[in-house]
């Protein structure tokens, strides 16, 4: 299919929903995600627009998950410490404890976008949440997120073992626990208790989905960012390398913790969400994977979705059952 009848095609209206999709997805995805992307001068332009929509976001999702957040420094790297309202926000020696990594392209997310993701989980599962202020581009370039989170790891490591820490993340941050886990078995730390990957992971982006999605969406064709390498924060990264993409390599996958993958119908990373899971299964990793009907990329940053409430309690069971 040539990039002018994708182009075409992603002009005509969406498909219809399913039944079993919610009138509350409905209503978003018509107010807030049909035909949403639009063009920015630049990486810091889009880090203002999104950094304001988030913090519009928080405010419902602070209301419907309340919880306890306090601002703090582990291993030199800024985060935020999330817990369940009503309870202190501190790391509780030998708790188990979750580690947040946003989204946003590796360019924006910080600060209102990661306590969308952290809040609900740190309510939902009763678990406290480090939410990361990892470095991003333009300003830092690979690995310095990765850098960032292994140093947040070993210093979680100092008050509890690492089968009581798990990590996810949405997108940039799902692509981050991939290469985080893959870095920590390449310096010989403790593995991870578990890790959840949302809507993106450890694999370059390609496959059907990832044309097939403005079709689904209205939005404008992916072909921009079909390649990781291709966004300004990979520059001097090497895609042959497996702590940048390590779903291609079997070796590293057999060792992942036990991971939980989520994504959706209309996400454009589905393809290469289903490809890792299928690989994680080959390497003999214990791997787990939901695909939502209906629903597009980070559909769960919208608080008060049905399937939003599910995706938070799949995630909060999935780490309950393996920390604690």
């Amino acid at each position: 299919m040539t990039t002018a009848k994708i182009e075409a095609d992603a002009r005509q209206p969406p498909p219809p929903f399913a039944r079993w999709v919610s009138d509350e997805a409905r209503r978003t995805f018509d107010s807030h995600v049909r035909a949403a992307a639009r063009p920015f001068e630049s990486l810091l332009h889009a880090r203002a627009f999104y950094d304001a929509e988030n913090a519009e976001r928080l405010v419902q999702m602070r209301q419907l998950f309340p919880a306890e957040v306090a601002s703090a420094t582990l291993g030199g790297v800024p985060v935020e410490i999330v817990t369940p309202a009503g309870q202190a926000p501190v790391l509780t020696p030998d708790a188990p404890v979750l580690i947040c990594l946003h989204g946003g392209g590796f360019a924006w997310g910080a600060g209102p976008g990661a306590l969308l993701e952290a809040i609900p989980i740190a309510a939902v599962s009763g678990m406290t949440v480090v939410a990361i202020d990892y470095r991003m581009a333009p300003e830092h370039l690979y690995p310095a997120a990765t850098e960032d989170v292994v140093a947040v790891y070993r210093a979680l490591l100092e008050t509890r073992p690492g089968s009581k820490i798990g990590l996810f993340g949405c997108s940039a941050g799902g692509i981050l626990t991939a290469q985080v886990v893959a870095r920590l078995q390449g310096l010989g730390e403790p593995r991870p208790g578990a890790a959840a990957m949302m809507h993106a992971t450890g694999m370059e982006l390609d496959g059907d989905l990832l044309r097939l999605a403005p079709m689904m969406t209205g939005d404008p064709p992916s072909a921009g960012v079909s390649e990781l390498k291709g966004m300004p924060y990979f520059g001097p990264a090497d895609p042959a390398d497996p702590e940048v993409l390590p779903g291609d390599h079997p070796d590293v996958l057999a060792r992942f913790p036990p991971s939980l993958l989520i994504t959706a119908t209309r996400d454009f990373a589905a393809s290469s969400m289903s490809v890792m899971h299928r690989r994680l299964l080959a390497a003999g990793a214990e791997a787990d994977f939901v695909l939502f009907d209906g629903l597009w990329h980070a559909f769960h940053m919208t608080a008060d979705l049905p399937e939003s409430r599910e995706l938070y309690g799949l995630v909060s069971g999935f780490f309950r059952q393996r920390l604690t």
